[in-house]
């Protein structure tokens, strides 16, 4: 798609639109990493985040990590992640990387990972909190059970916003951070809330004129719909099969979205065709 500069300048603008108050994740390489899959400040972005900061030298952080894998292996197909930080002190690495093999824990777990900026201040591990899509901190505690509502609440606010408030506030992020699910997010903001959608004109035509934006939309709708779907059993061979080589063809088409000029884009295609995979490698 080309574009005049009168879209360039409002692409450029929106592009703008509330990077400064976006979240920042902390220790999250590779000489950090302890066990679990790898995570990127860039995939956490617009996910729901549970943070277990614990110690391996703390007895009651180790009786609640079997909680901790349960939740996510309970909302994983969502977009969710658990986030384990380590606290630097508690134990050598090397002790730790065995003892999370042994546990046969599969979220991600880095020393000392959190919020870069803003992480709640606490004086006793564990210690849990919940950050919402938008980068929210909305629970802070020892209870996993307090935390499971926190998810839950998140989750459903994200997909299915109560009120026109939370409409906003979910849409102005996503405009700002990710086109993809802006655009889907739109349409229906459009259908629900035309008077007020007319206030959104500008955004949204600049979100249009986002080279692939459209593209984009439909590789995390699909990556939404395979991330959630049913689990496959022994008489399901052929459906299986289908659904694999569906997840196969739509790696491979959208891939080239990975080398888009405009960042975001580029970063929520990566995290798109990383929930695929992943998909794929649960059949």
């Amino acid at each position: 798609m080309r574009m005049d500069m009168k879209q360039i300048i409002m692409v450029a603008a929106l592009a703008t639109v509330g990077v400064a108050g976006a979240v920042e994740w902390r220790n999250l390489d590779q000489e950090h990493q302890l066990g679990g899959r790898k995570a990127s400040e860039g995939y956490l972005r617009g996910k729901v985040v549970l943070v277990d900061r614990w110690g391996l030298r703390c007895p009651p952080c180790r009786a609640m990590l079997p909680q901790v894998e349960a939740l996510w292996q309970s909302f994983k197909t969502k977009p969710f992640v658990v986030l384990g930080g380590h606290c630097k002190g508690w134990g050598e690495a090397e002790d730790v990387k065995k003892f999370v093999a042994q546990q046969k824990l599969t979220y991600p777990i880095y020393e000392d990972a959190g919020l870069a900026t803003g992480e709640p201040e606490f004086d006793a591990i564990p210690f849990l909190y919940v950050v919402d899509e938008t980068g929210k901190v909305v629970y802070t505690g020892h209870s996993e059970r307090m935390a499971r509502e926190a998810i839950v609440n998140s989750l459903t606010d994200m997909e299915a916003p109560r009120n026109l408030a939370q409409w906003r506030r979910f849409l102005d992020f996503e405009l700002a951070h990710l086109p993809g699910r802006a655009y889907l997010r739109a349409n229906e903001f459009r259908k629900k809330f035309p008077a007020e959608a007319k206030e959104y004109y500008e955004k949204f035509k600049a979100l249009t004129a986002i080279p692939d934006v459209k593209k984009l939309a439909e590789l995390v709708a699909f990556s939404r719909t395979a991330k959630d779907s049913p689990a496959f059993g022994p008489k399901d061979k052929v459906k299986k099969d289908k659904f694999a080589r569906l997840i196969k063809s739509a790696i491979s088409k959208y891939a080239s979205l990975k080398e888009s000029a405009d960042p975001r884009v580029a970063q929520e295609a990566k995290n798109a065709l990383a929930d695929l995979i992943w998909a794929e490698a649960a059949l």
